[in-house]
């Protein structure tokens, strides 16, 4: 085709093709992300491992999830409970005392 006495061609571009260029051209930030992994080995004993996926599998999750559910809130919140936690009964007396420290580290 020409037009002025300049030829003109005119591309044909499949609609998948302008999208693809579309999106190169304004980059919209797409970002891809590579998570690495390891391997943890623990020795514990058989029944303790029988009866946790026991547990597991009741709650329709898997125990790898269970362990790391266990080892992120270590890292978020340093501190081990060993055993049963202790319900402590706050008596009127107790009561009186952890005001007290209250008030004193209030002070500070």
């Amino acid at each position: 085709m020409t037009c002025g006495g300049s030829e003109v061609r005119i591309l044909y571009r499949p609609p998948v093709l302008l999208a693809l260029t579309t999106l190169v051209r304004y980059n919209f930030g797409v970002t891809i992300t590579t998570i690495t992994m390891t391997t943890l080995t623990i020795r514990i004993e058989d029944e303790l491992k029988l009866k946790a996926a026991k547990q597991a599998d009741k709650l329709g999750v898997s125990l790898t999830l269970i362990v790391k559910n266990a080892l992120r809130n270590f890292v978020e919140a340093p501190k081990i409970v060993i055993g049963e936690p202790e319900t402590v009964i706050v008596t009127p007396d107790i009561q009186v005392k952890m005001d007290k420290i209250g008030e004193l580290l209030s002070k500070k």
